[in-house]
């Protein structure tokens, strides 16, 4: 069903809208209601986070690398993209929850003066500047987003791409770290940040092609990409995984050690099996990967794995009970995301804006 149909039908808004608030609602009075619970409950809300920012980035990414390159492809997932990309301004309200929770979820933002933090941690590594850090990043990739939806084809937006997907990498790669890789006190990989945007691109290319299946003559190009950013995940988390656990170095390792532990081993294992061997199986055949009908199957499987994967980073910490509350969370941050994205905002992008050209 494609993204203008969505938002002629006010009842699928709506109902969107609806869950999304009350899921939000619910766990809003949670967080304020069970203190001895934030932990739980504000990795959950990340979990959901992330995985909806991550469709929202990688819009923004491949519509700057649409501008900078053109191709069938940008033209053929335009008004599925231009929508999610238009949306990033909504996390700025969707980070709030994790303010509330963020002594309990962070080490280094409950004990700021912990003795085992060297100096330059703890100048780095602090409330107000993470704080800082997040919210500059949001507002600036929200504006390179309404730029990139709302300029003409021309020299301006094609400088606006570049300068855009720049800034992306680098933002990507300091909210990994600030997000999720502090979430343990010594660990840190410089290969993460890359990953983390390689796995934006294959969300939103699997969300598209499951909202809005790509005509068979841009069908090619789309598995060709999704098949680049099944490999290129493959190979940026092997690579980091060969180098911690080979280079013998204790304070990484143990951010393995927790992950094979209490079943999250199995959650991690699922997860390449959906993002990454089915989807090995299913693209490497040319017929396959130029299949509209395939790349539509093969979607919800991948974003399955992606969230898998997105619990695996971020739930070891705070426990078993993380995992539910994120499937809530990634209810409601969906439901409120994808309510305004594809009712809302598809309603005015997506009919008044030139398809992508």
């Amino acid at each position: 069903m494609s993204p203008e149909a969505l938002s002629a039908r006010s009842g699928w808004v709506r109902l969107a809208l609806l869950w999304g608030a009350g899921g939000t609602a619910l766990l809003l009075a949670a967080l304020l209601v069970l203190p001895q619970a934030r932990e739980i409950l504000a990795a959950g809300w990340l979990i959901g986070l992330l995985f909806w920012l991550g469709i929202a980035l990688g819009a923004l990414a491949l519509l700057a690398a649409h501008a900078l390159t053109g191709g069938r492809w940008g033209r053929a997932l335009w008004p599925a993209l231009a929508p999610a990309a238009a949306s990033l301004p909504l996390f700025l309200l969707l980070i709030l929850p994790l303010v509330v929770g963020v002594g309990r979820l962070y080490p280094w933002a409950g004990e700021p003066g912990h003795p085992e933090r060297d100096v330059v941690a703890q100048l780095y590594l602090n409330l107000p500047g993470a704080t800082l850090r997040g919210v500059v990043a949001l507002l600036v990739w929200s504006v390179l987003a309404l730029l990139l939806v709302g300029l003409r084809p021309g020299g301006v937006r094609r400088m606006v791409a570049a300068l855009g997907l720049v800034f992306h990498m680098a933002a990507t790669t300091l909210l990994g770290f600030d997000w999720v890789q502090s979430l343990e006190p010594h660990f840190h990989s410089t290969s993460f940040g890359m990953a983390s945007l390689v796995l934006q691109l294959m969300a939103c290319l699997a969300w598209a092609v499951l909202l809005r299946p790509a005509p068979a003559e841009a069908a090619p190009d789309v598995g060709g990409m999704l098949l680049a950013t099944v490999l290129g995940s493959l190979y940026l988390g092997f690579s980091q995984y060969l180098v911690i656990w080979y280079g013998d170095l204790p304070e990484k390792v143990a951010w393995y050690v927790l992950r094979q532990h209490w079943g999250w081993l199995a959650v991690e294992l699922l997860s390449l099996l959906l993002s990454t061997l089915l989807p090995l199986v299913m693209l490497l055949p040319t017929a396959q990967r130029g299949s509209p009908a395939a790349l539509a199957q093969l979607a919800p499987w991948l974003l399955a794995g992606i969230l898998l994967h997105q619990a695996w980073l971020v739930a070891p910490g705070a426990g078993f009970w993380a995992l539910p509350v994120a499937a809530l969370a990634v209810l409601a941050v969906g439901g409120l995301w994808f309510g305004l994205a594809y009712g809302l905002i598809a309603g005015r992008l997506v009919r008044t804006t030139a398809a992508g050209s």
